[in-house]
């Protein structure tokens, strides 16, 4: 049964993957993709030390919510903003998108060793009353060793170029290298639906 959406939802991200989770659970949205430099919000983070991944996720969700609202066109309706950002962390430091075809194998090649941990923010805002949520959803995935034929398959069809973290979980091909997964499955591919659903909760109430 698709939830209860009281006001149109416009999301504020061009990721298929977000839009997928969304259709799965019968959720009606719009796209509208906000216009900003991610890498110069909160400091210099590019697998870099890592001191409070939320506080970063959700600073990159606000710039972008802050973008969405100066992007509406004139005479929209009141609507929920829903903006997201995702980064992934291994071993105390943040991993983005890969720059490189190489720093994606090291990506894919060094998570045998310890999981890879999402952070996942997103921020709803009201346009009809101004009121504005957030949260963060952390969720960890175990992965075995993965074959290098493997990690060729996967760069060559680009997805992981893609995703922070170097990784999709959605690939067939990849899933018979993962293991034990804390958290769910939605908030690993960036779209934490339990999180959503409670921030539209909060922003929708009196």
């Amino acid at each position: 049964m698709a939830p209860d959406i009281p006001l149109p939802l416009i999301l504020g991200s061009s990721s298929k993957f977000r839009a997928a989770i969304l259709r799965q659970h019968g959720i009606g949205f719009t796209v509208q993709v906000p216009n900003i430099n991610e890498k110069g919000i909160g400091g210099a983070h590019r697998d870099g030390p890592l001191p409070d991944p939320d506080a970063l996720t959700l600073a990159v969700a606000n710039a972008k919510a802050d973008a969405l609202l100066a992007q509406l066109p004139a005479g929209t309706p009141p609507s929920l903003l829903v903006a997201c950002d995702q980064v992934t962390s291994f071993q105390g430091r943040v991993r983005e998108k890969p720059e490189s075809e190489d720093e994606c194998r090291e990506y894919l090649r060094s998570y045998v060793q310890a999981p890879a941990e999402t952070h996942s923010g997103v921020v709803v805002v009201n346009t009809q009353t101004g009121k504005r949520v957030q949260g963060v959803d952390v969720a960890r995935q175990h992965f075995k060793a993965i074959p290098e034929a493997v990690i060729d398959s996967l760069i060559a069809k680009g997805d992981v170029m893609y995703s922070c973290g170097g990784f999709t979980i959605e690939d067939p091909e990849l899933q018979p290298y993962m293991l034990q997964r804390e958290g769910d499955e939605d908030s690993i591919i960036g779209m934490p639906i339990k999180l959503l659903l409670r921030l539209i909760a909060e922003a929708t109430s009196a």
